[in-house]
């Protein structure tokens, strides 16, 4: 219970941090976060059509394994998902969606 309270502690003080910034802003200070917390890699990008645009990221850009993740239609996100918990990945990335629709 301790952890759950951590986390959503975190992402707290994340919304607060991107809270009026652009989207490409915000979206690379969420994937500092993200590195900062799991060591994990995440790159965000634009999707146009078929293709993947970065348009923010943190650390690197060689992750092995990824997951590619459509966000909404228009964003997605390319993360090594191995290191983040699966019971945290899920409401991360309902954050992550939240801040691009909000």
């Amino acid at each position: 219970m301790k952890e759950i309270c951590e986390f959503e502690e975190w992402l707290k003080q994340i919304e607060q941090k991107v809270n009026k910034l652009p989207v490409e802003e915000k979206l690379e200070v969420i994937a500092e976060e993200i590195h900062s917390r799991y060591g994990a890699r995440a790159w965000f990008s634009e999707i146009l059509g078929k293709r993947w645009s970065h348009i923010a990221g943190w650390g690197g850009y060689d992750p092995t394994p990824v997951h590619q993740v459509v966000l909404l239609p228009r964003y997605g996100i390319t993360v090594e998902r191995e290191k983040i918990p699966e019971e945290e990945r899920e409401a991360l990335l309902n954050f992550i969606k939240q801040e691009l629709t909000g």
